[in-house]
């Protein structure tokens, strides 16, 4: 197919973007959902601050529930 944008609104499979011609473009990339999901985000921010606390100290403190309930209610 001769396309030049595909706009797409859900998940990537890898092998479509082995398909793509250099000029084509598409609005998402594979394991996009862990940055687009808020509590996937959430949780990758977490993990990022435990490695490198003093650059990512810019969000505030979260909680994903039901696993974090117990420090939610503290």
């Amino acid at each position: 197919e001769d396309w030049d944008i595909w706009w797409i609104d859900g998940p990537v499979n890898p092998s479509f973007f082995m398909r793509m011609q250099p000029y084509q473009r598409v609005n998402h990339f594979p394991g996009m959902y862990t940055l687009a999901r808020k509590n996937l985000l959430a949780k990758n921010l977490g993990n990022m601050k435990k490695v490198l606390p003093e650059l990512y100290n810019f969000f505030p403190k979260t909680w994903l529930l039901p696993g974090d309930t117990k420090d939610f209610k503290a």
